[in-house]
Parts: structure tokens; sequence; C-alpha cells
């Protein structure tokens, strides 16, 4: 074998098209070549597919691009030989059983399988609920049980995936802070802006979230600032909705005095890594966030931002953030200091790539919880 590792990353959405591999593996493949790992980045739908997945109807259309899609897939399986080992990010095609993982493993290849959600629960949009069943959510079983190691995006997806394979480490998503930093300081307006951007899948969350925005809003000044893909429905809640775009996500960010992440205490959104959160807090962004899941471990209450669970604690926080700028300052700073130390772009890949290593040459072992990774991401300086 050369020096060169080659990396075959089949991952199921367009590039720079979804967060959950924007901020794991598509960010750490600059990071992996300069350790001469070569990353092949291969997504299984297209642009066309993923713009009619969120919409209803036209399912011949879904149909036809969806056929393509895996016949492109297949033909990539056929030219594994050229590779030395095979990332699966979540799953290899977005929809039926392992049969093309089980086929990669035929080929003898070491399988790596990368996800960073609940995604043994079925969890779909309202424009594809019929068609839900067709995610087969247990192969993600079968995936832990045929990978060389299994990676995931935080403690509560590790004690699943540990049930199937005991070569489990966590890698949380990752922030390139030479992309996300803290801007100039802002500009005093007459409103304090509350922030929220996501997915229009998460963005249920927030609609969910409308009686208290509405609450808050009707007491205080602030303005609510949606930044999403689709327009979110906010009855009663005025606020203001930017179209998301991968280039200006940054300058939004920007924009926001305080960011939230209000989701529920369910099995799904305990599999969520808190993506939004460190966000907002590389960009020095005071964070308030529910007390669930990886949120947790990312959040200290009162330190490097605010936990809620109650719509009393909501609206406090918000309200305590609104009027102190300093607070917002120091809790903002706090924040971007811990996306340093433990959510780096650079120490996440770094950590990755020791995967990789390990799976190919047995060379090292790997940390596999949050606390080792801390401590490596410390070695790596």
């Amino acid at each position: 074998m050369s020096d060169l590792i080659r990396l075959l990353a089949l991952v199921p959405y367009p590039l720079d098209a979804a967060p959950s591999q924007r901020f794991r593996i598509e960010q750490w493949q600059s990071q992996l070549e300069q350790q001469g790992i070569s990353v092949d980045l291969v997504p299984f739908a297209s642009s066309g597919l993923m713009k009619l997945m969120h919409q209803p109807g036209h399912l011949f259309a879904k149909v036809t691009k969806f056929t393509a899609a895996l016949v492109r897939r297949i033909t990539k399986i056929a030219a594994l030989s050229r590779y030395d080992v095979v990332l699966i990010h979540r799953a290899a095609c977005l929809a039926g059983p392992a049969l093309i993982e089980r086929a990669i493993k035929v080929f003898g290849k070491p399988v790596i399988f990368d996800f960073d959600d609940a995604i043994y629960l079925l969890h779909t949009t309202d424009a594809n609920r019929r068609l839900g069943w067709l995610k087969f959510p247990r192969k993600t079983a079968t995936l832990c049980r045929i990978a060389s190691h299994v990676v995931v995006g935080n403690d509560y997806l590790a004690e699943y995936a540990r049930q199937h394979n005991p070569r489990v480490t966590v890698i949380p998503s990752s922030v390139d802070l030479t992309w996300y930093r803290e801007p100039r300081p802002r500009r005093v307006e007459d409103r304090v802006v509350v922030g929220w951007m996501g997915s229009s899948t998460s963005q249920t969350h927030l609609e969910m979230f409308a009686p208290v925005l509405r609450h808050i809003g009707e007491r205080n000044r602030l303005e609510f600032r949606i930044v999403s893909d689709r327009r979110p429905s906010l009855p009663g809640v005025e606020h203001v909705w930017r179209a998301w775009s991968a280039k200006t996500e940054a300058e939004e960010l920007a924009q926001f005095d305080i960011g939230i992440m209000p989701i529920p205490d369910d099995d799904w959104a305990r599999g969520k890594c808190a993506m939004k959160a460190l966000l907002y807090m590389s960009m020095g962004v005071p964070t308030i966030c529910s007390p669930v899941g990886a949120n947790r471990d990312v959040i200290e209450h009162g330190k490097n931002g605010f936990l809620a669970a109650t719509p009393e604690e909501w609206s406090a926080r918000i309200q305590e953030l609104a009027a102190d700028s300093s607070l917002r300052r120091r809790l903002g700073a706090q924040g971007r200091r811990t996306v340093e130390e433990r959510y780096s772009m650079t120490g996440c890949a770094n950590l990755f790539a020791g995967v990789v290593r390990e799976v190919i040459q047995g060379q090292r072992a790997v940390p596999n919880t949050l606390r080792e990774m801390k401590k490596s991401a410390d070695r790596i300086g």
C-alpha cells in the first residue's frame, strides 16, 4: 500500500446542501488531504432529486430521479478496487434495505459508518410521510454491525451504536473557525435580534415553540429573525424570514444578538448534535438551548450560554440577555472559546484521520468519548 490513503465517502445529499455532511466529512476533507488521506466525496441524490423530496406528489419524477441515482451509486461501487477504505455517512442509499452496504463488504474493503442523528428512528417531513417506511431506519443497526468502525456525533448515539459494534468513536460535528468567526462589534439597534437558523426539518421544533415566542414578543421590543430554506409557520409571531444560503450563512449569523435552539425532549431530539448552538457560539452570539441531548454537553448554564426548559425560563433568559449587552458579550466570548477548545474543524478532522488509520493499519487507538476527544484536541494544539 502506498503512503496515500484513498477514502471513498458515500454521502446521501448533494455537496454543500445538508448540515449533517457539511459539518462532518465535507468540512474535514481539506484537513484530511493534508494528512495524506485523499477523499472522494460521492453524493447519492442530485440537486433535482433533493428539490423534489421536500415537495408533495411528483411520484413519477421522484422514482425516475431516484433510479438514476441508484444506477450512479452501483456504478461507483463497482470501482471500489481503487480505494483503501469506504466511509458511509448515514446510508449509502436514501431508501431501501442495506443491500448496497452489504455489497461493499463483499469487496473486502474496511467500512467506517458515520451518523449524527437518531436515524434508527423513523423521522420524515410532511411531504414524504406516507413513504417514510422506505427509509428502513432499522438498517442502521445492520450498518453498525458490518462496519469496521462506527463514528457518531455524540454520546447518546454512541450508546445505541455500542449495542451493535464495540468499536465506536464520538467525534462531534465541527466548526471551521476560519470561516465562522466573531464579527466586529455589532452596532446598537432599536431592537435586539433573537435569531434561529436551521433546515426545514428542524424548523418544526421552532414552529412548536411559536406560543412561547408570541408571549415573549408581546412583552419585549425584539426582532425574531428566522433563516431557513422555507418560510416558517409562526401564527401570531411577528418575525423576519431570510432564505438560507451557504454563502451568506456566516453573514446572517453575525446579525444575531441572541441565538436560540428550542427542541422537544424526545428520542429524535436527544440524538441531535447541537450544531445550531455551535454555530451561534462560534460567532460569539450568546446562546439559549433546551436542556436536551448534546446541548447539555455544549452549554454550561450561566458560563457559556443558558439552558431553558419551561416557557417561564425561556422568557426570563431572553429578557435577561436582551437587557444586558455586557452579559451578551461575556457569554458570547465564552461560547466562542468552548468551540475553539472542543469543536474546531481541525481538531475533529484530526480525530477522524486517526480512525481511518486505525481501521486500515491499526497504528493507534482512538478516543471514544467526548472527554478523551478534548484531551486529544489539547495535544494537537
